[in-house]
Order: structure tokens, then sequence, then C-alpha cells
């Protein structure tokens, strides 16, 4: 996944085209949130050295990939809005 997103392809969508893309990036944030809860909640064995450590990394990762996903979503809203 990109890092960043240019919100200004959203000015050039259809209609519909924002539409996909809004449930495109529904998508990706629930499976993305499916996965940091599976990572969260895993059950890490205390003789693993780090393993806890690496888990809050990820999940770490994983939220700033759903707040990402939260600022495309909102900058497609707005696209939509304005348009359609």
């Amino acid at each position: 996944m990109p890092a960043s997103f240019d919100a200004a392809k959203y000015d050039k969508m259809s209609c519909v085209e924002l539409n996909v893309a809004i449930g495109t990036v529904a998508d990706e944030m629930s499976a993305t949130a499916i996965a940091r809860g599976k990572v969260v909640h895993t059950n890490i064995p205390d003789w693993l050295w780090g393993g806890q450590r690496v888990a809050s990394t990820v999940a770490a990762r994983q939220s700033a990939t759903i707040e990402r996903l939260r600022q495309q979503e909102a900058a497609i809203a707005a696209a939509r809005r304005s348009r359609c």
C-alpha cells in the first residue's frame, strides 16, 4: 500500500468511480481492522522473546494504515458530496 494518496485524482472521477473507490477503501479498512484485532488478541507465549514487541509494532503499523484509509475515505466523500 502506498504511504499517501493523491486527493486531486478524486476530482477527475465520475460518481460511479467515486462510489467504487469508497467501497474499495471501506473493504481495505475493514480487512485491516480485523487483522489488527487478530494481532492484538493473539496469545503470545512468554518464552517467545520479543514477541509482544513485534505484535505491538504490527498493530501500530495497521493503526497507521487505518488512519490513512480514513483520510482517503474522507477525501473521496468530500469529492462525492461536491459532485454527486
